[in-house]
């Protein structure tokens, strides 16, 4: 239920997160569950010594797909639920936070093989920072309420 002082979501914002945010995380889930050596060679190329899938590596991946599973729930279920733009900024902040730390986990891989430098990130990293970035950027401008409709009331305290 829409506040009377929340401007509406965006239909851009309502698509994006209700249904391609969703889908992207199902490639993620996908990944980590049934193809996790193309899971791993997104951030290590298969020449490195770390690319060797063990017992640990599928217990890591499986609970990472098991997080995205649960982030895919509420964004299909809890974002079509409500239009309460509080309730659907909290929840994008929350998921900001894991974006984040995506952005972290990249860097330190690239970090702990000594790939930082732009020329020596291949096209698979390239593909999670910029997927990764994507949808980063759209939570924040969704955040910042970029291109919502400011409400009456909102326009008057401007005024």
């Amino acid at each position: 239920m829409t506040s009377s002082s929340s401007p509406p979501i965006p239909s851009f914002y309502h698509i994006f997160f209700s249904s391609i945010d969703p889908l992207i995380a199902l490639s993620a889930i996908y990944f980590n569950f049934f193809d996790p050596e193309t899971s791993l060679g997104s951030m290590f190329p298969p020449s490195d010594p770390s690319f060797v899938i063990t017992p640990l590596h599928t217990l890591i991946l499986h609970q990472l797909g098991g997080a995205f599973f649960t982030i895919i729930f509420l964004q299909v279920v809890l974002l079509r639920y409500t239009k309460d733009v509080q309730i659907w900024k909290i929840f994008q902040t929350s998921i900001l936070l894991m974006d984040f730390a995506m952005f972290f986990s990249i860097w330190m891989a690239l970090k702990s093989q000594n790939r930082c430098q732009v020329g020596r990130i291949r096209w698979e990293e390239w593909g999670n920072i910029g997927i990764t970035g994507f949808v980063t950027i759209t939570r924040i401008a969704f955040l910042a309420e970029v291109g919502f409709k400011k409400s009456r009331n909102q326009a008057k305290k401007r005024a």
